[in-house]
């Protein structure tokens, strides 16, 4: 298949340069595109070589200027990888979630011609359905986070943009994503820099639940097929479809470090009063959909996924830690 706007123009503009949009930069360069990274800040670690970069606070600029700077790219494919997660307030979640999904759209349905929107939305939208095996499309959201509700809001802000026919756009509904350069504040991410560079001691947070656990890899693989394909649902689930208890992703982190997993009894603790993904079940996704209308299907095993993590962080071949402590944190994922 052809990808979207490849008549009019082979550019993909991708939002955001940090833990998701890289690895989308790096799928999307490595496919042929021409892809410019609109960021706040220069990237680091640094974006793959031929990326083009262009500095723009997009959460504080005036809708105006960011339609110009958006025509003047004139892409065949916008993804918006841009989001707050951690360590921010309710006002800083919805400007990132919500506000720029708001003026993200305006400035695509300006664009001329055919041009795809891919958004990456969240797992947690879909907040608790207790009795569900997996977590389908279909089902409705009812996040109890903040940080949850805010990604909500972005996501019907797109789907209503699709159903009134303003624009050609798809949310890619992501589980928990792991991989090269995970953020060191999430929970695996930051675990795997602890274990790398301060091997005498690793300070964990409780750690606790199931969830469905991604390479980032494989999400920017799905990027790419939805900007390939002709035609998209407005929202489609994106995950391994497996449940992995987060205890058993940070023993095999230790094992992939080579560290002896101490895990399982150390890591206890209260759970914290405010999280990420309050409310969420424990189901996997159904990635079903992505199956029949991308084509997409998840390629990599959770030890390749920490394998790249570990990787990414410079860790030595083993590690040995003395001390494994047990720490609070505000998020888990």
């Amino acid at each position: 298949m052809e990808p979207v706007g490849s008549a009019v123009s082979p550019t993909a503009v991708v939002f955001g340069g940090g833990f998701v949009g890289r690895a989308v930069c790096t799928a999307l360069s490595d496919a042929g595109r021409q892809v410019t990274a609109v960021v706040r800040g220069t990237p680091e670690p640094a974006l793959p070589a031929g990326c083009r970069t262009v500095l723009l606070d997009v959460l504080h600029t005036d809708p105006d200027v960011l339609r110009a700077e958006l025509a003047d790219l004139r892409p065949g494919v916008v993804v918006n990888t841009v989001g707050a997660l951690w360590g921010v307030d309710e006002t800083e979640l919805a400007e990132a979630n919500v506000t720029f999904v708001e003026r993200l759209v305006g400035a695509v349905s300006a664009l001329p011609g055919r041009v795809r929107l891919v958004h990456i939305g969240s797992a947690y939208e879909y907040g608790p359905h207790p009795g569900r095996r997996e977590l389908a499309e279909t089902l409705p959201g009812r996040p109890v986070s903040g940080y949850a509700r805010s990604k909500l809001a972005g996501t019907r802000i797109i789907t209503d943009a699709v159903d009134a026919g303003r624009i050609d756009a798809v949310v890619l509904r992501i589980g928990l994503a792991v991989g090269p350069h995970a953020s060191r504040h999430s929970l695996l991410g930051g675990i795997a820099r602890d274990l790398a560079g301060r091997p005498d001691e690793v300070r964990l947070p409780p750690i606790s639940g199931v969830r469905d656990i991604v390479d980032v890899r494989d999400v920017a693989a799905a990027v790419l097929d939805a900007a390939r394909a002709h035609r998209v649902p407005p929202v489609v689930n994106i995950g391994s479809g497996t449940g992995v208890r987060l205890v058993d992703a940070v023993d095999t982190l230790f094992r992939v470090a080579g560290v002896e997993p101490a895990v399982s009894t150390a890591a206890r603790g209260p759970e914290p009063s405010e999280r990420r993904d309050a409310g969420i079940g424990e189901q996997p996704l159904d990635v079903g959909l992505a199956r029949r209308e991308l084509g997409w299907v998840p390629a990599r095993t959770l030890t390749e996924a920490l394998r790249g993590l570990w990787d990414s962080v410079g860790g030595p071949t083993t590690a040995s830690p003395s001390t494994v402590a047990v720490d609070g944190e505000s998020i888990h994922g």
